[in-house]
């Protein structure tokens, strides 16, 4: 044998990896197995079987493609895997590199939702003892949602008519597609660091499952959980469910549902206010009415162990001390009267009208009363006013000094 036909195992290798790399058949296929031996390597590589009842094939899925999957992998999962053929060459074993896969017999986000669930309700994110109590009548609400969709305008139709006095706050956010959890994650972060945001309301209108997706994040799931404020889920219809229900303080079929529950009804408010205003009313009067009858028991024992003679004293000491308040009022009335006469003399002596009925006159131009011939020209108009009437002139002559 010809030492140039002696290959080396490397060289044998790559040589049938390059054969099964350039087979176009073998790129793109699809194989469905179970899944074993599952390891996801810490940069983030997952390597695992993938076996039927007859055989067993290797697959390695790098980081690139393992970040895609909308499920977590795990042993005994059936799945369908998308991939390309070729060889591990320092092991001589060929291989499947994956590029997709999806499990089989169940949509990958209904498989990630369970996983998920399952995994946060294990951890008792979704605890009944966790969740908070919504404020009777709050003064301000954050919204979470798109601004241009149809929720913010529902939410505020709703609270406007149930409870005007509430002031609504929007956070706009993406509801959908890859950039919706870190914005309402940071809605949520927001509101939290607001001292006056009462309650919170996270939602949107009805999609399908991958629409909704957004608000099964993991880590969203976890933002409400953390939430000093009481959230209130509002997501989809009422048939739509998402782990954003389960975490949430209250959940509400519809984002008006959500109005809802988060504000009272001003005319129920009102006619609550107006039961305990009675009831406390007369419990009121019922309290008054038991000192009254405490009172009158005590006055009735005084009467009984008061001597005759001390009460006719206290009587007559009564009577003498209202006399003399009598008197005083009386004289004081009598001086306040005579002060007040007085004052009226003088203010009527002092009346322009008293000069007037003794024969003196007001003379007047254009309602500016004339104290000297300067003020005057001649063919000017005057007012003259005497005691019952009055007096219209024309000026013809002005004399100087009585010239």
């Amino acid at each position: 044998m010809a030492n140039n036909f002696v290959l080396t195992v490397s060289q044998l290798n790559n040589y049938i990896k390059s054969q099964l790399d350039s087979d176009l058949k073998l790129k793109g296929i699809f194989v469905k197995g179970e899944i074993s031996n599952f390891k996801r390597n810490y940069s983030g590589h997952l390597y695992f079987s993938l076996k039927d009842k007859d055989s067993v094939v290797n697959v390695v899925m790098f980081r690139g493609f393992a970040e895609r999957l909308r499920f977590e992998p795990e042993n005994g999962l059936k799945v369908i895997l998308s991939g390309n053929v070729t060889v591990y060459t320092p092991a001589g074993q060929y291989q499947i590199q994956g590029m997709s896969m999806q499990p089989d017999g169940i949509g990958a986000l209904s498989l990630a939702y369970e996983q998920l669930k399952e995994k946060l309700e294990k951890e008792g994110l979704f605890d009944v003892s966790h969740k908070r109590s919504l404020p009777i009548a709050p003064k301000k609400i954050g919204v979470i949602t798109s601004a241009t969709g149809a929720v913010i305008q529902d939410i505020k139709n709703v609270v406007s008519r149930r409870y005007p006095l509430a002031e609504i706050v929007l956070c706009p956010v993406a509801v959908q597609g890859e950039t919706a959890p870190p914005q309402l994650i940071a809605a949520l972060k927001l509101f939290n660091s607001m001292e006056d945001v009462d309650v919170i309301i996270i939602g949107r209108g009805g999609g399908s499952l991958e629409d909704l997706y957004c608000f099964n994040d993991e880590q969203l799931i976890r933002q409400i959980y953390a939430s000093k404020i009481p959230v209130i889920s509002a997501v989809g219809h009422e048939t739509d469910y998402t782990l954003c229900d389960f975490v949430a303080d209250r959940r509400a079929p519809t984002p008006s549902a959500a109005a809802e529950i988060a504000v009272p009804d001003r005319i129920e408010l009102i006619n609550s206010l107006m039961l305990d205003y009675r009831i406390i009313s007369g419990c009121v009067d019922d309290k008054i009415k038991k000192e009254y009858q405490g009172l009158d028991i005590i006055s009735d024992k005084i009467k009984l162990l008061s001597s005759a003679g001390r009460f006719e004293k206290e009587k007559n000491a009564i009577e003498t001390l209202s006399e003399r308040i009598h008197t005083i009022i009386s004289n004081r009335i009598n001086s306040e009267k005579t002060d007040l006469n007085f004052m009226s003399e003088k203010i009527e002596a002092l009346s322009p009208m008293r000069l007037l009925h003794r024969g003196y006159s007001v003379v007047q131009k254009n309602s500016n009363t004339i104290s000297s011939v300067t003020q005057v020209l001649s063919g000017d108009k005057l007012t003259i006013k005497v005691s019952d009437g009055m007096i219209e002139c024309c000026v013809e002559n002005i004399n100087n000094n009585g010239e």
